[in-house]
């Protein structure tokens, strides 16, 4: 099979593979694009789709075998290591990974799930659009459940929570959640749409909301951020429309300040990756990925932008450091950075095949997975169960 020179991985079957047819403390994905039916692609150089009964070679992305019955969107992946991932989505979908199997878990049949993040196996979060928040303390004898909270502790006279589209925290305590800014209309008072979390209160996680605006006494801005990210050494940072782009250091209760930062865009931002080193990536609209750098001596953030060798909509970012990044976005766009260079690491598909995809996540450099619209890939599967129930 050919390897793709940069990165030295290949994807060893379709993107778009498809079958046919409680609570004790706080703890990334822009919603989905226009529906894309995707399909059957041969492999590169393969002359035919690898059957999912057939050993991944361990640097290659292979597909697993969703469930049969109605497609299925997976928008969001999180997991606290190799053994333990959570993949969610649409219509309804939560599935859980523990190292060799899959197993569905339940959720309300009337939802849709946006993303997925925890601070820890035993601090789960998931969330979505729907004004409902669920939490889970992860697998426990065998099982999980997932409880929901409508979280409105702390947000708003009306009881009603911001659309939730992204989640990052540093700790059970430190919880930050970003979504919709829902404008006021016919006297209804405008939600935040950054929030943090300090603990529960009374049965439900206690979010404040977080005005970020530049002014002495910050208010809400009515933007809608779409993902979160954050990292000892660079602080809190979120991204969303327009290109907009805000920072801060920590969580300090009503002393909580937000840096601007010019994003030198007003292309719109779906996803930001902190870098353990302190750099900053985020990407969006038109293949479009900023590298936002701290200068000498800790002074303000630049920008930089990275040329990207595509003009689709990037969804989502992972990386094991500054020379390992992962991007993925419409019609089955993944891209790969290496310290000096963004790469095309998709095959060659036809345009009525590409599935979209919206998330990525890594346990570590060897361990990678990305979801979409009816795909789910894993890096290497040697000896593991490629379907699931």
């Amino acid at each position: 099979m050919r390897r793709l020179s940069s990165p030295n991985l290949a994807f060893v079957a379709l993107l778009g593979f498809a079958p046919t047819a409680g609570l004790a403390s706080c703890a990334e994905n822009a919603a989905p694009p226009s529906e894309v039916t995707p399909d059957i692609v041969e492999a590169p150089d393969s002359g035919a789709v690898l059957p999912s009964s057939v050993d991944c070679p361990p640097d290659a992305f292979c597909p697993i075998e969703l469930p049969e019955g109605a497609p299925l969107t997976l928008n969001g992946i999180w997991g606290s290591g190799p053994n333990d991932v959570w993949i969610v989505g649409s219509p309804s979908t939560s599935i859980h990974w523990d190292g060799s199997h899959f197993a569905r878990v339940a959720v309300d049949k009337r939802r849709s799930l946006l993303g997925v993040w925890g601070s820890d196996n035993g601090d789960v979060w998931s969330f979505g659009t729907s004004q409902t928040l669920w939490h889970t303390r992860g697998v426990e004898d065998g099982s999980a459940e997932w409880t929901s909270s409508s979280g409105k502790t702390g947000i708003n006279p009306q009881g009603y929570p911001t659309p939730i589209l992204a989640m990052w925290g540093a700790s059970t305590t430190d919880v930050w959640a970003v979504g919709a800014s829902l404008r006021a209309s016919n006297g209804v008072t405008p939600l935040p749409s950054v929030l943090h979390c300090d603990g529960w209160r009374d049965g439900e996680p206690n979010w404040t909301a977080s005005p970020t605006s530049d002014d002495d006494s910050p208010v809400v801005e009515p933007i809608t951020f779409n993902a979160i990210c954050g990292a000892e050494r660079s602080g809190v940072w979120i991204v969303g429309e327009g290109g907009k782009t805000r920072y801060t250091e920590r969580w300090q209760a009503e002393a909580t300040r937000w840096t601007h930062v010019n994003s030198n865009s007003s292309r719109t931002l779906y996803a930001a990756w902190c870098s353990p080193a302190g750099e900053v990536w985020a990407a969006g609209e038109g293949g479009t990925i900023h590298r936002f750098v701290r200068g000498d001596g800790g002074d303000a953030y630049s920008e930089s932008a990275s040329a990207t060798p595509t003009t689709v909509s990037l969804r989502a970012l992972w990386g094991t450091s500054a020379n390992d990044i992962w991007a993925v976005g419409d019609e089955a766009t993944v891209l790969h950075w290496d310290g000096t260079t963004w790469t095309l690491a998709s095959p060659e598909l036809s345009s009525s095949t590409k599935a979209d995809l919206f998330a990525v996540w890594g346990s570590g450099e060897g361990d990678v997975w990305i979801a979409g619209r009816d795909v789910l890939l894993k890096m290497g599967s040697t000896g593991a169960s490629r379907k699931i129930p």
